[in-house]
Order: C-alpha cells, then sequence, then structure tokens
C-alpha cells in the first residue's frame, strides 16, 4: 500500500488533470452548446461561432479581472462534472457487483443461471474433445461458476471466490487483506494497476451516465452516451478478466506464505485444503464447534 500512496502523491497533479479537468472541459463544451443550440439547432456550427464571437464583443471580455474570473469558473465547472462522473462512476461499480437478491436483479439473475444450466447440460452431454471444448467455452462465457449475481462482472469476482473456497478451503473475503500485507511489492504494484485500470472502465461509464442526462437537452449528447457505454463495456471485461485472474494468481503463489506467516506451517508448505482451512478458521475467528454431549 505504501508504493501505491507514494505512487499517488507523486501523480496527484496528473491525475487531477487527466480525470477531471480535461474531460469535464469537453462535457462542458457540450453543455454550452446545449444550452445556446438546443435540440432544433443541435449541428448549427455558424449560430454556436456567432454567439461565441458575441461573449468575445462584450466590453467587459477585454478585462483581465474578468477573464480571470471567467477562467478559475471554467476550471471549477470542468472539475465539478469531472467529480460528477466520478461519483456516477461509484454507483456504475455497486451496480456491477450488487447481488441479485432484488427485483428486477433476480429476473437478470434467473436468465443467467437458464443460460448457465443449457450450457452445462451441453457440457454434461458432450461425446468428443472439441465439443467439450466449445461447450466449456460456451457456458465459461456466461459464468464461470454458478452465476449468483445479475452481471457478468459480479460473477468474474465471485467466481473468485467460488473457486479459491472449492480448491484451497479458504475465505478469500478474510484472508485477503492480511495477505496483501504478505506479498512483494511488485505483487502489489501489478494489483494496483490492474484495479486502475478496472476503475478507468467505470469511469468512463460515468460519463456515458452525464451525457445521457445531456442528451435531453441535446441531441447529438445520446450518440456520445452509447460510443462511452459500448466502450466501457468492452473495457470493462478486459479489466475484470485480468484483475480477478491476478487475484486468484496470487493466492495460489503466495498463501502458502500467509500460512508461514500465522504459523499455521513450516518451511516451503505446500497449499492443501487442510491449511486453507486452517487459515480460515484463524483469520475468521470462529468459535470451535461444540462437541455433542451424552444425551445428543
Amino acid at each position: 500500500m505504501s508504493l501505491f500512496l507514494s505512487a499517488l502523491a507523486g501523480k496527484a497533479a496528473e491525475k487531477w488533470l487527466g480525470l477531471l479537468i480535461l474531460p469535464g472541459a469537453g462535457y462542458l463544451a457540450c453543455v454550452v452548446a446545449a444550452v445556446v443550440l438546443g435540440h432544433g439547432d443541435a449541428l448549427d456550427v455558424a449560430e454556436l461561432q456567432r454567439s461565441v464571437d458575441r461573449l468575445a464583443a462584450h466590453p467587459g471580455a477585454s478585462n483581465a479581472g474578468a477573464i480571470l474570473v471567467v477562467a478559475a469558473g471554467v476550471l471549477a465547472a470542468a472539475a465539478l462534472a469531472g467529480l460528477c462522473a466520478r461519483a456516477a462512476a461509484a454507483v456504475v461499480e455497486r451496480a456491477w457487483t450488487a447481488r441479485g437478491e432484488r427485483w428486477p436483479a433476480r429476473v437478470l439473475v434467473r436468465r443467467r443461471v437458464r443460460r448457465w444450466r443449457q450450457a452445462d447440460a451441453a457440457y454434461e452431454e458432450a461425446e468428443t474433445r472439441s465439443d467439450l471444448a466449445r461447450a466449456v467455452e460456451r457456458r465459461d462465457a456466461v459464468s464461470l461458476v454458478r452465476p449468483r449475481h445479475p452481471t457478468w462482472i459480479g460473477d468474474r469476482f465471485h467466481a473468485v471466490d467460488q473457486r479459491v473456497h472449492d480448491a484451497y478451503g479458504l475465505d478469500l473475503g478474510s484472508a485477503w487483506p492480511r495477505l496483501w500485507l504478505a506479498v512483494p511489492d511488485a505483487v502489489r504494484a501489478e494489483l494496483v494497476t490492474a484495479r486502475e485500470a478496472y476503475g478507468a472502465t467505470a469511469g468512463l461509464a460515468g460519463w456515458a451516465v452525464l451525457y445521457l442526462v445531456l442528451g435531453a437537452w441535446w441531441w447529438p449528447a445520446l450518440p456520445a452516451a452509447a460510443a462511452l457505454a459500448a466502450t466501457a463495456r468492452v473495457r470493462s471485461r478486459a479489466a475484470t478478466a485480468v484483475l480477478a485472474d491476478l487475484v486468484e494468481a496470487t493466492v495460489d503463489l503466495h498463501a502458502t506464505t500467509l500460512a508461514q506467516e500465522l504459523g499455521l506451517t513450516g518451511e516451503r508448505p505446500v497449499l492443501t485444503r487442510d491449511i486453507g482451512a486452517a487459515i480460515t478458521a484463524t483469520l475468521r475467528k470462529d468459535p470451535p464447534p461444540v462437541p455433542p454431549g451424552p444425551g445428543r
């Protein structure tokens, strides 16, 4: 985490400019176009230019103080737009990983489960090696494990928990904070990079939300929103797969180090279900089962 914090401090200005100001300035320009042109003259560039010329000819436009105030206002508005996009991105991330316990999420989960079961049935019935490979590919395209989330991204992250528990008996939720401290700096750096790439795709989706809202006043914002949403969808799946694979690989390669740090095994251990279960019991701090009494 110290590596992440130091890198964040060194690039704070760059991130502020790249994530807030520049995209926000582009969005602010579209807002101006929406205010000036509206739906009827949405693509009338000449009218937009005339409006800018009238503003430039205003007597106060040559005043240094006024220019400074306007520039500060533009930067503040662009930054505010960027913050709104990041807030929308946080909501998008939560939606991507939400559980399917309420309507309409339950409907989507049932649909995904039905598709997964059909693909799994085809896998069970496959007779040749090529049929088996195609069936596995179709099933994994839905989810690596039985779906529990309304989105592919949610199930891809859930698959890591499920696969780690099935293989090692390890509860990843309780083990991960300790495992993070036990892995080398290079591993943490790779995980941070992958997490930032995943967050950046949610940021694209956040901007798509803002452009979608702007489309109510200026229709050219709607194609921009669609393009951003499509790009976010493609990139988010790729970024999710990379992050999930890195998390699972970290467990595969370094969970034995965690077992050593916890004093649960000797040198050069092999991660087994017994060790994974021991790590889980240690970290979750669950009370041991009560043995049955004579009358039970």
